[in-house]
């Protein structure tokens, strides 16, 4: 990226006069006048205006800040943004859905819940805070108990056996159905107008991240950590206003495409004649290994003023120097045929060697891994008692720079 400099660059503004580019500098001196501007601009275009010159540099960087504040945009649902943030870190809870490109995306859905996806054992613990610190009530479904300490169970034990003997955990998988474990609805009554808000905690069998993958189309393929917001397709979401559906995912009904349809997007279940042409290059790298936080992938850092850091996941283990989604990865995969449509294909990692579970692009790199798990593990299992746990999440990056 080019260096700002105190002069606007003529690469861009070819036949600006001096009396235009004048003009320019004052506008780019009002923060009301130039936010009318980049509130119309799409991301890539903000990123183009601001190498123009340091005053553009300046103003997008405050408009950025405004913009994506997202302390402001949890405050409809959070008294605390920052108390929720802090359990986010703790417990590795994505936001995702049609919030996380909300915001992305700078727009507002009246009707739209928020959508919390949480780890194996961390269920309990957000479902908790929401009722207690926030004051929402659980709203069971008919086949759900009433009383959510009923329901939402404390019980899970991360030194047991993640994976039946059954089932075969190097499949490659593309509709993980079996990675949901259950949905736990959460409202309350706010504000003056006494408007009803909803939250939905989406508890999963393995790595959120594999309930995102399954999403009915790349366009919601978005979600906001503690510290950061993802979007895995920004090209194409936010610059093309398009998105790959999936035709075989679980989230895929008429009346959720029809929802992404009214709100701008073209969603195709076919390559077209440019995406066969350069099938690994952008918007969609199809057959691409990705991982989350890749240089495709369009990540939104946060202010972390009064975010507490990640703590390790018990006190004999060290805490992760990141969230434990960014060591995820997957391939898109193209349409063999009409009626299997696209699908973002991953191997599963899941193991007691680990406090959290992964899905990881390639086989041989989870085998690795997996390899090394269980040759940690016959020691580690004759060595520690339950209450002496040790988890080693933190060698994950090691492997996948020796992968890179």
């Amino acid at each position: 990226m080019p260096t700002p400099s105190s002069s606007v660059s003529h690469r861009y503004l070819p036949q600006a006069s001096p009396a235009t580019l004048d003009r320019w500098q004052e506008i780019l001196s009002r923060a009301p006048i130039y936010e009318l501007i980049f509130a119309c601009l799409s991301p890539r275009t903000l990123v183009r205006v601001s190498v123009t010159c340091r005053a553009a540099y300046l103003a997008v960087a405050a408009f950025k800040h405004r913009a994506f504040n997202i302390n402001r945009h949890l405050s409809k649902y959070f008294k605390d943004p920052l108390a929720f943030r802090s359990l986010q870190a703790a417990t590795g809870t994505l936001i995702s859905g049609s919030n996380a490109l909300q915001f992305l995306d700078r727009t507002h859905y009246p009707e739209s819940d928020l959508d919390l996806y949480t780890h194996p054992g961390h269920a309990f613990e957000v479902c908790k805070w929401l009722i207690e610190a926030e004051g929402y009530r659980f709203a069971p479904r008919e086949t759900q108990e009433q009383e959510w300490e009923k329901e939402i169970k404390d019980d899970w034990d991360g030194t047991e056996r993640r994976i039946t003997r059954s089932q075969d955990p190097m499949s490659e998988e593309a509709y993980p159905l079996q990675g949901l474990a259950a949905v736990y609805t959460f409202k309350k009554y706010h504000g003056p107008t006494q408007d009803q808000l909803v939250i939905q905690v989406i508890h999963s069998r393995g790595s959120p991240l594999q309930l995102i993958l399954a999403f009915h189309s790349t366009c919601v393929m978005n979600f906001i950590t503690f510290d950061a917001a993802h979007s895995l397709y920004p090209i194409a979401t936010f610059e093309e206003r398009r998105s790959l559906g999936m035709p075989n995912s679980r989230s895929t009904t008429e009346s959720a495409l029809d929802k992404y349809i009214r709100r701008g997007w073209r969603i195709f279940f076919l390559p077209t004649p440019l995406d066969t042409t350069n099938p690994t290059k952008p918007p969609f790298m199809l057959n691409e290994t990705r991982w989350v936080s890749d240089r495709y992938t369009w990540v939104m850092p946060l202010d972390m003023t009064g975010v507490r850091e990640r703590p390790p996941p018990n006190p004999y283990s060290q805490a992760l120097s990141a969230d434990p989604v960014v060591y995820n990865g997957w391939k898109l995969k193209p349409p063999i045929s009409f009626e299997q449509g696209y699908a973002c294909s991953y191997h599963s990692l899941q193991t007691t060697i680990f406090r959290y579970n992964y899905v990881l692009p390639d086989e041989h790199l989870c085998l690795k891994m997996r390899a090394w798990a269980n040759e940690q593990g016959k020691l580690s299992h004759r060595q520690f008692s339950k209450d002496n746990w040790v988890w080693f999440d933190e060698v994950i990056p090691g492997f996948a720079v020796q992968a890179s």
